[in-house]
């Protein structure tokens, strides 16, 4: 086989791969948008610090921090445990995104396989349901889980928290109600039937527009495609 046959060979296996690789990234980054998009609510952001806690074995005042230092998101936070897990420093991935980079193409320099992380993402995802269901039959166990754990959610926020879409909000409005409905049925009571499903969605995003405490600061790299989002999170139903 000669050089030139060789060189051929490889462009052509690398035009085909390329999809491939494009497709498992997007597969990964629609679990992602699950993570970033619950936590766009209070009651939902608890849940999701608390799992990414249990999940990575960190405690969770230092994921705030985290935050605080990378500006990222719970979706792509969860992309940089992941790096770090792998063996990769949080400074160094902090110091790529004030770079310029996202969390994405960072990832893509460490070789992520992408697969691998749309499932690890669907577990985490799981995992989440399950503390937000523990959340909604025992709110004042959540409460003071929160306050043994040094945990403050209002302290627990960033501009990027706002990229994620109206749809996204949407589908983890449905995905929220549904484990607090779940809650209500397992305690013998039920969600008030006075309300139509369209004004209780209105009455679970009380808090709409002005967003969390603490959202305001800014940081780069908020989502792993990079994009801008909406200017405010939108609530479900947590506290003020």
């Amino acid at each position: 086989m000669t050089n030139a046959t060789r060189i051929l060979i490889f462009a052509v296996s690398a035009t085909l791969a390329l999809p491939a690789f494009c497709d498992d990234q997007q597969k990964a980054e629609k679990e992602l948008t699950k993570i970033t998009a619950m936590a766009t609510d209070f009651t939902g952001r608890r849940a999701v610090n608390l799992t990414m806690s249990e999940t990575f074995s960190v405690p969770r005042p230092k994921l705030v921090e985290a935050r605080t230092q990378t500006g990222l998101n719970y979706g792509s936070l969860f992309v940089a445990e992941q790096l770090v897990k792998n063996g990769i420093g949080l400074e160094d991935i902090a110091a790529q995104l004030k770079s310029g980079k996202n969390i994405g193409a960072v990832a893509n320099e460490q070789h992520v396989d992408w697969k691998q992380m749309t499932q690890a993402a669907k577990k985490f995802n799981s995992a989440i349901d399950t503390n937000l269901y523990k959340c909604f039959m025992s709110e004042k166990g959540s409460a003071a889980q929160d306050v043994a754990d040094k945990y403050d959610v209002h302290y627990d926020g960033v501009k990027a928290d706002a990229d994620v879409s109206k749809n996204d909000i949407s589908a983890a409005q449905d995905r929220f109600l549904k484990w607090k409905d779940q809650a209500a049925k397992a305690q013998g009571s039920d969600r008030d039937k006075t309300l139509s499903t369209g004004d209780e969605r209105v009455a679970y995003s009380d808090h709409t527009g002005s967003g969390p405490v603490g959202s305001g600061t800014a940081g780069p790299g908020g989502s792993v495609s990079g994009g801008q989002g909406n200017s405010a999170p939108v609530g479900m139903g947590g506290p003020h």
